[in-house]
């Protein structure tokens, strides 16, 4: 859920961009402090104000353009500092808590090195919630700042996302799963479909296929699943079978062995329906996230 609101922000953020280089190509400096109507927001119908339409474009600019990754050792010291001083409010990754959201706030975007926010945390925001921090050095907000760039980065370019080792479970238990409870080998086969599947996809991928069967997951393509097949019974007695078209509470659509597509009511019809990934389906509402790991170790064996 986290992983898509960020999603949902930064999507958001590139169609606002657009609108404003479109309609302000050249945005007023931003503030040296968040002004009083950047952090209230804009009204309903409104534009966004200056300074956040400012943050908008810059945040995008950042999506495409990144430029050089914060200094790690900054990013780990800004870690260690932003958790206990600033967690509580905003949690300790500052998406957000009782706090707003940092990752996607307009200001910090702009930062560099604490010179926007580094008044904000030293001051306070006397009457809004948030306390001072007066004893924090110069050095150790732009730790901060460093902090909250590299957690806006990784937002940001997520397809840049660096997976780790996912292949956790045990190869054996999953082999026992796979003949087992799974009850995989009632459709698949190690020496058959499944032959060299290790060799032919790198782990995270792979992973992917079990929960995302079929090629609907972008980027994991392989051959297309076999077709939902339908057999339809009108009220009439006239019985219609081939693969399932389109669907509504109204009407079903079956696609027959030439290609013409036949639509039928299916107020009192009997329907019978096989989708061959219906078990896949209906394995990712039971499987354990242990058998999912022990499963992806068994099926890495199979070069």
């Amino acid at each position: 859920m986290r992983l898509l609101r960020r999603l949902l922000v930064f999507s958001t953020v590139l169609l606002l961009a657009a609108a404003v280089g479109a309609q302000e190509p050249t945005p007023q400096a931003p503030p040296t402090a968040p002004a009083p109507a950047a952090q209230a927001g804009a009204k309903q119908g409104q534009p966004p104000p200056a300074g956040r339409r400012q943050g908008f474009a810059e945040m995008a600019a950042r999506i495409f353009t990144p430029g050089a990754a914060p200094d790690p050792a900054a990013v780990e010291r800004g870690q260690k500092l932003f958790a206990p001083t600033c967690g509580f409010c905003h949690a300790p990754d500052g998406t957000g808590k009782s706090g707003p959201d940092l990752v996607a706030d307009a200001l910090v975007i702009r930062d560099n090195g604490g010179d926007l926010i580094g008044r904000v945390i030293h001051d306070g925001r006397p009457g809004k919630g948030m306390p001072a921090f007066a004893a924090l050095t110069a050095a150790q907000i732009g730790d901060i700042s460093s902090f909250l760039h590299a957690q806006i980065r990784g937002a940001a370019n997520r397809f840049a996302y660096s997976f780790q080792e996912v292949v956790t479970g045990n190869a054996q238990a999953g082999e026992a799963f796979f003949n087992g409870a799974g009850k995989c080998n009632t459709c698949h086969s190690v020496t058959g479909d499944l032959a060299g599947i290790a060799g032919k996809y790198q782990p995270p991928d792979l992973q992917a296929r079990l929960v995302y069967p079929g090629p609907s997951f972008p980027g994991m393509g392989g051959p297309p699943p076999k077709p939902v097949t339908v057999t339809v019974t009108p009220a009439s007695g006239e019985k219609l079978s081939g693969t399932l078209f389109s669907e509504n509470p109204f009407e079903i659509g079956i696609k027959d062995e030439s290609g013409a597509v036949r639509s039928l009511p299916v107020d009192g019809a009997k329907i019978e329906t096989h989708d061959p990934l219906e078990y896949h389906k209906a394995l990712i509402d039971t499987i354990t996230d242990t058998e999912m790991h022990d499963l992806l170790a068994y099926l890495e064996r199979l070069k």
